[in-house]
């Protein structure tokens, strides 16, 4: 006796074989389509268009399948055909997530092998991001289309909820960027959204099923935005991230220090003080030692208290973009300063207190490895390069979804040309940025271009096949919390400036 969950998959494949089809079909020409878009050809506007429309007509495609399939058993109302017969909710559930393993999951996933095959790359390498690819399209949307069908009754009630909820998710996240904005994030915050946000519709999905109290399943998909922002204002960023970034205790751990004297500005840069959002950006400067020539401290926000007679000031952790490591012994942190507080302090010498929450990144040892200009060759981080054809950059490198944390590469460049050198070669240097994110495309391609430092812009270079290239891969290995004291700083010498083009207070 066949088991009910594949009576029920038999007959949504007779009933919903040319949707299916229609998504495998699309899932064909994106396969087809997407080696285009890999190299600089005078044709990637053409394929970048086709892939867009591709990509459009495959969520479109998912949407109308998804909206078929569960509308074949409606859960909304009381006067189903199905309820009458002895279906069970679980096998009815079953058969509809077997359904589209087998004609959603099944051929995205096997698409997204043969395009990294295709490249050149290794799939087995990249089973963890395959099926990391999988939850984000099961969270972004599987689950969600899914759970709007469930709480419908009609295709046209669907997509009219779809499209309605996609605004109102939209003003949501809107609200949480505005909440957010400028600061840090904490490190657990991301997973707890992340789990709020894929949790709760599948919840109501499982719910509509087991008992099809549509009110309260739609209350539970319309509550999650609202939870998300309520979450997020109601988190106490700062003490989290705090708790996330240890405070520096070892001998080994960078040492910063106050500001040498000799260094600091005598009187405020010309131009006309800038002022943003009602803040004024004072770049307070500090010294760094004891950082190892293999480590690397990237500073992902920081906190500051100002004092001065009368007046303090602490901002939140915010937002910062600095790397601190042992050829810098000088660095500066942006700090926005409410113009108010910029006004009361004046010409007033301010000590200020820097808290900075870094991820320390340690270099792997060089790998050379020989490029090639007849075919690709390997990289670290399970990549590989070619040879750019249109000058824009050096080299072209693909990698399988995401790009390695860091990755740093030095090589000789020949002045003029590979053909005819002006002048003996000359290292130059590049990095590989990093990048990443849920993509129907599984080939991140990342143009590299190498740089010598020349300021004069005529100049020419090139990297040269049979060239040996030294990569350096860096990972992170923990998080630290940093701290230093900056004393005496007279704010208006080190304010930014709307004319100003040089960071105020650095020696150049």
């Amino acid at each position: 006796m066949t088991p009910q969950p594949l009576h029920i998959f038999r007959k949504d494949i007779l009933h919903l074989w040319p949707e299916a089809s229609v998504v495998v079909a699309l899932f064909i020409a994106f396969g087809i389509a997407a080696p285009s878009n890999w190299t600089n050809s005078p044709y990637a506007g053409v394929a970048q268009l086709v892939s867009l429309l591709l990509d459009l007509l495959m969520l479109l495609s998912w949407l109308v399948l998804i909206s078929r399939l569960i509308h074949d058993e409606p859960l909304v109302g009381d006067r189903q055909f199905w309820t009458s017969r002895p279906y069970h909710w679980l096998s009815l559930l079953g058969a509809k997530l077997l359904f589209l393993v087998v004609f959603l999951y099944l051929p995205f996933f096997l698409m997204q092998v043969i395009l990294l095959k295709h490249a050149g790359l290794y799939p087995m390498l990249a089973l963890p991001a395959l099926f990391h690819n999988l939850m984000l399209l099961t969270v972004a949307i599987v689950v969600p289309f899914a759970a709007i069908a469930a709480v419908t009754s009609t295709f046209a009630r669907m997509l009219m909820s779809v499209v309605g909820g996609a605004v109102y998710f939209g003003i949501a996240t809107l609200f949480v960027v505005w909440l957010v904005w400028g600061r840090m994030t904490p490190p657990v915050l991301d997973p707890i959204l992340f789990t709020l946000l894929i949790l709760l519709p599948a919840i109501a999905l499982v719910y509509q099923y087991a008992t099809r109290r549509t009110t309260i399943s739609r209350i539970m998909l319309v509550a999650t935005p609202l939870l998300l922002v309520l979450l997020t204002f109601i988190t106490p960023f700062d003490a989290l991230i705090r708790h996330g970034y240890p405070a520096a205790s070892g001998a080994s751990d960078p040492k910063l220090s106050d500001f040498p004297s000799e260094f600091r500005p005598k009187a405020a840069a010309p131009g006309d003080l800038a002022v943003s959002l009602g803040k004024v950006e004072i770049e307070v400067p500090f010294a760094v030692a004891g950082i190892d020539k293999d480590s690397a401290y990237l500073v992902k926000g920081a906190s500051a208290t100002i004092t001065a007679p009368g007046i303090t000031y602490t901002s939140p952790f915010l937002t910062e973009a600095r790397q601190l490591t042992s050829a810098a012994p000088i660095a500066v942190v942006t700090v926005p300063l409410p113009l108010s507080v910029y006004n009361k302090i004046g010409t007033l010498p301010a000590d200020v207190h820097l808290t900075l929450a870094t991820d320390h990144l340690k270099l792997d040892p060089a790998a050379t490895w020989k490029s090639s200009s007849s075919a690709p060759f390997d990289i670290p981080g399970h990549g590989h390069c070619t040879f750019s054809q249109d000058g824009h950059a050096d080299l072209i490198c693909h990698y399988a979804f995401k790009t390695p944390e860091a990755l740093f590469a030095t090589a000789p460049v020949s002045p003029g040309s590979c053909a005819n050198p002006s002048a003996q070669q000359i290292p130059a240097q590049a990095s590989v940025n990093s990048s990443g994110a849920l993509s129907f495309d599984p080939i991140i391609t990342v143009p590299v271009k190498f740089q010598t430092g020349d300021p004069e812009t005529k100049h020419r270079y090139a990297l040269c096949s049979g060239t040996p290239i030294n990569f350096l891969e860096a990972k992170d290995t923990g998080k630290l919390r940093l701290d230093t004291d900056v004393k005496q700083l007279v704010l208006p010498n080190y304010a930014g400036r709307a004319q100003d083009q040089q960071q105020p207070g650095v020696p150049q």
